[in-house]
């Protein structure tokens, strides 16, 4: 399971947000803090979790629930191959994008679909996706902004 940061909880912002205030969460984390190639759990503030991974020189900031089934993505696996694995249902995501690379259901579903073909429609798999996050990074401080990123 990754560690919730309670110090970021306590811990008020120092320092201003690199703009605009209600661009960004209110509740910046430190850079120092995070564990390189693993999950970390940070608290943004108003409600907001977010899975953070410090892969290679970026770090890849998703909202901490799975868009499958709402999966917890705080207790996530984080692949050699670069991926996010939800621990719910195996779904698959690309850290660099969010983007779905693996759907377990359709392993299933192509079974079940060679057995009885007329039973098993639609032919197209739901597509899911992670929202990323845009940050900025100012000294140790990490600021979330409120828009998600494009890949």
């Amino acid at each position: 399971m990754a560690e919730v940061s309670t110090r970021d909880a306590a811990r008020p912002a120092s320092g201003p947000p690199p703009g605009p205030p209600e661009t960004f969460y209110p509740r910046p984390f430190e850079l120092s803090g995070l564990r390189r190639g693993a999950v970390n759990v940070r608290d943004l503030g108003e409600d907001v979790q977010v899975v953070v991974v410090h892969d290679r020189d970026a770090l890849r900031i998703f909202r901490e629930i799975c868009p499958h089934m709402g999966g917890p993505l705080s207790e996530a696996a984080v692949g050699s191959d670069g991926t996010l694995e939800c621990p719910w249902h195996g779904y698959r995501f690309r850290l660099a994008t969010g983007q779905l690379v693996d759907n377990p259901n359709v392993r299933i579903m192509d079974e079940l679909r060679r057995r009885a073909p007329e039973c098993f429609r639609p032919d197209e798999a739901p597509r899911y996706a992670l929202a990323a996050l845009s940050y900025q990074v100012v000294g140790d401080l990490v600021y979330v902004e409120r828009k998600r990123s494009r890949p």
